[in-house]
């Protein structure tokens, strides 16, 4: 049984979907032909979002089955997402947009975009521009676009406390809630993507329902733990089923048990030097948040026409560099405060 208290591989997991989100973005952020979808499912950037929504699916059940009190669960989630995120919004808006935009000073300062940035950080709107930042980039205006999933998850923690606060948070609870967004996913999704945002503007509809079941499959991988054994040969047969399927909605429906079979699966690897790789602290998040400011910065500065490997190791090392400083300066005393 996959117990996530104790040593498992599951930074490493983190880290690569980061850096992968990374790798995805580059061929955007430099207006190039983009990697091939998987199975012909999705991005792998969409791919590595879904490993994180995921794993929090299933940390996060964990986490308010061990202490289901509304008061302390939101605490811990707060001071886990917050404080990162505050500062990279923060360090965009009064540090990067005054140094890189090519508006006078006083009016970046004056412009009501400049302060709607902010607005972030309700995780009920997001803002991806600043003044005059990044407007002649190939991909032009954005600061930082992979702050679109933050406010989703967020609305995962509200749903699963809520869940929890009614007595619905169970083995049968989330197997029926994750049965109804595969309905959603399945059967409605067109209508989902085309539907308008769903209770704030910060949650489209499709995202939010896609996303929610990546989610949520996690958690109900959580509470059937002690029903699930994790095989190398399940693992092969699963890989293969969703490679023969590819391109149907049945693919789809078997790569949503697959995906999160496999992510912990290779959780629970006995591998050493893969258990050990946070040891010295978890980036992830922090790859995650910097990469994209860091990325439209270098291509700012000409990293466009540089060679994609080039440009994807610069990016790379750079954002790496503000993701330690991130975890020793920002997440790591926060998270000592739970």
């Amino acid at each position: 049984m996959f117990d996530p208290y104790r040593q498992n591989n599951l930074d490493l997991l983190r880290f690569v979907a980061a850096t992968l989100v990374l790798v995805d973005h580059s061929f955007a952020l430099t207006r190039r032909p983009g990697l091939p979808a998987p199975f012909s499912y999705e991005t792998v950037g969409g791919f590595a979002v879904a490993i994180f929504f995921i794993i929090s699916g299933f940390l996060v059940s964990a986490s308010w089955q061990r202490g289901p009190r509304l008061v302390a669960f939101a605490r811990k989630r707060a001071l886990r997402i917050v404080p990162a995120y505050a500062t990279v919004v923060t360090i965009s808006a009064l540090v990067l947009g005054p140094a890189l935009t090519d508006v006078p000073l006083a009016d970046y300062f004056r412009n009501v975009q400049t302060w709607a940035y902010f607005r972030n950080l309700t995780f009920f709107q997001v803002h991806y521009g600043l003044p005059g930042v990044f407007a002649g980039n190939p991909y032009p205006h954005a600061v930082n676009g992979s702050i679109w999933t933050l406010p989703i998850e967020v609305a995962m923690y509200i749903a699963l406390a809520t869940l929890g606060r009614a007595g619905l948070l169970t083995r049968s609870g989330v197997s029926i809630l994750v049965a109804v967004l595969a309905v959603g996913r399945f059967v409605w999704g067109p209508e989902l993507w085309a539907a308008g945002p769903l209770f704030a503007a910060a949650l489209p509809t499709g995202y939010t329902v896609q996303l929610a079941l990546w989610f949520f499959t996690g958690s109900a991988f959580w509470f059937w733990r002690d029903r699930i054994r994790y095989r190398a040969d399940i693992a092969a047969v699963l890989v293969a089923l969703c490679w023969a399927l590819q391109g149907t909605t049945a693919g789809g429906i078997t790569l949503h048990v697959a995906l999160p079979y496999l992510v912990l699966w290779v959780a629970r690897l006995d591998v050493g030097w893969m258990s050990r790789f946070g040891r010295h602290g978890d980036f992830s998040y922090g790859m995650y948040l910097w990469a994209f400011p860091v990325q439209q910065t270098l291509t700012h500065f000409g990293g466009a026409t540089w060679p994609l490997p080039a440009f994807m190791l610069a990016c790379f090392a750079a954002t790496l560099a503000c993701a330690v400083a991130s975890w020793h300066a920002v997440e790591h005393p926060a998270l000592r405060r739970k």
